[in-house]
């Protein structure tokens, strides 16, 4: 159950660059110049000067280029040329008017810091202008159903462990025990503890803590060296801020459930970006599990790579891996066999400037990239998708969630919940859901056990996107109660600052139904500072 990781998985809570695999990503907006086309003709002069902030603030389409029919023509064919070689165009209604002088600077730099000098970049006042004068003046809030009373009661309990915290709990990914007789039982990640948990929520007095890596986005549980017993495999930020570094790691401490706290992993990959995601499959159909790992990274780092488990006739084990994607920005990449044809395949959400879901094609020549979705703005903020089969009907549909605001910290209208129905042959139908500010996971279950699938979704969002919001106004949990095939009622189950970054659903005391237990991110000091809430559901009001 990845945040994701990010998102990440990766939540970076004082700089304005995002951080959450599912959760820090490059949401640099304009890469309007980092093309892989020409522009018509002209010098590849510096075209950055565009004056002050403060001038650009007041700037209007007339200051920045001549205002006529012509002349605006040729700017929107400019940016569409440059951006669209590359991602989406940016639609001019996802920033404020007042945003659009730094994001069109902050891609400018980009492009001039990068050295190349093989496009014509168009002057950046008259790009400025172009985006201004079709910009909102602020941005509208997502239109919400009315919550109604819920006709389920939940009780939320704070659990803690009996460890002494260096600082605020930041869980990234929360995962269920791989064991059906132990459904109270989760592993929880922490990537500003640099801890991994195995915690049972009925009794977390005896959780487990392991140091495992520095900055922990998720595990999978696989038996790689196939001795019987179920090991733990991490994924590695290498740092809890975003940076370009290569201090991400995959880690394998096999046997978990008989380790001790203190003991040591093995390194199975290194030096490479930061790793949001770790799913395990045998992906070459040899009777073993391989891994396949989302490389977050940042700006030059980043990928997609399969780790395959091999053993030579002496029984040595080893790990050979390939990079099969170098985009930046990859949240979650949930394994199954998409096509029915007996080899697993991949669905990978790649966050940053590319805004896609992709499903990765397990064939005998290699891994073939198909096309589920793709957003219509590069700075769309996918925050993660989850596999299940949503309908009922035998195939895999995809959930889907927008709501990262760890860029920009501004609430775009359109966050919220997606659902990606499988039509057949790998074409996907997009339903809109629900809207909900900073949904970072969605989860389905049948919570009122009526028979058909309803949504979770936890919500997290920073401090600087709700200043002046009444806190009753908030909404960090909700329940989308499925009334008939794709209509859903809305009810809050927590109000309030959303803090959540994960969610789990399983039925933790064990008397039929499904309980939920959501991942705690803490931007400022709380009290209490809980690792965990655990809502369990009484049943009917």
């Amino acid at each position: 159950m990845t945040v994701s990781s990010k998102a990440c998985c990766l939540v970076e809570m004082r700089t304005s660059s995002r951080s959450l695999p599912g959760f820090a990503t490059r949401r640099w907006l304009l890469l309007l110049v980092t093309g892989i086309v020409s522009v018509v003709s002209g010098c590849t002069q510096d075209t950055r000067d565009v004056g002050s902030p403060e001038n650009a603030g007041q700037m209007t389409v007339s200051d920045s280029f001549e205002d006529s029919a012509t002349n605006q023509f040729a700017v929107e064919q400019q940016v569409k040329i440059f951006c669209g070689a590359c991602h989406a165009v940016p639609l001019p209604d996802s920033f404020p008017k007042d945003a659009w002088y730094q994001e069109v600077k902050r891609g400018f730099d980009f492009y001039y810091d990068s050295g190349r000098k093989d496009l014509t970049p168009p002057p950046q006042a008259s790009v400025v202008g172009w985006y201004r004068q079709r910009a909102p003046e602020r941005l509208a809030s997502p239109e919400q159903t009315e919550a109604r009373t819920s006709p389920l009661k939940f009780e939320r309990r704070f659990i803690n462990i009996p460890v002494e915290l260096t600082d605020l709990p930041a869980v990234s990914v929360l995962r269920r025990s791989d064991s059906a007789a132990t459904p109270s039982r989760v592993w929880v990640s922490d990537m500003r503890l640099g801890c991994v948990f195995d915690c049972d929520v009925n009794d977390p007095g005896h959780a487990r803590s392991f140091r495992i890596g520095t900055n922990p986005a998720g595990t999978c549980s696989a038996d790689l060296d196939q001795d019987g017993s179920m090991d733990l495999i991490v994924a590695d930020l290498g740092t809890f801020l975003p940076e370009d570094h290569n201090k991400g790691q995959v880690l394998w401490l096999s046997d978990a459930e008989n380790q001790t706290t203190e003991s040591t992993p093995r390194v199975i990959l290194d030096g490479i970006g930061r790793v949001a995601d770790v799913q395990s499959a045998d992906l070459d159909n040899d009777g073993d599990p391989d891994l396949a790992v989302a490389e977050f990274g940042w700006h030059e780092t980043g990928g997609i790579h399969v780790i395959f488990n091999d053993v030579n006739a002496a029984s040595e084990r080893s790990f050979r891996s390939l990079k099969i994607d170098n985009r930046p920005g990859t949240i979650h990449l949930p394994v199954t066999d998409l096509d029915g044809d007996g080899r697993v395949d991949f669905v990978a959400v790649i966050s940053q400037e590319h805004e896609v879901i992709e499903a990765f094609m397990n064939r005998e020549t290699g891994f073939e990239k198909v096309s589920i979705y793709a957003a219509p703005d590069p700075s769309y903020g996918s925050s993660g998708i989850t596999l299940c089969d949503f309908d009922g009907d035998g195939d895999t549909d995809v959930l889907y969630t927008v709501g990262d605001t760890f860029d920009s910290h501004l609430i775009k209208p359109y966050h919220g919940i997606w659902l990606l129905r499988n039509m057949g042959r790998l074409k996907f139908e997009p339903q809109h859901i629900a809207a909900i500010p900073g949904v970072l996971r969605a989860l389905s279950a049948d919570l009122d056990r009526d028979g058909d699938q309803d949504i979770v979704a936890a919500a997290l969002l920073p401090l600087k996107s709700i200043q002046g919001a009444a806190p009753e106004s908030l909404q960090a949990l909700i329940w989308l109660e499925q009334k008939t095939n794709g209509l859903f009622e809305r009810h809050v189950i927590q109000k309030g600052p959303p803090i959540y970054s994960t969610i789990s659903l399983s039925d933790t005391d064990a008397d039929g139904d499904i309980d939920i237990t959501a991942g705690c991110f803490y931007a400022e000091p709380a009290d209490p500072p809980s690792l965990l809430h655990l809502f369990e559901n009484l049943g009917q009001k």
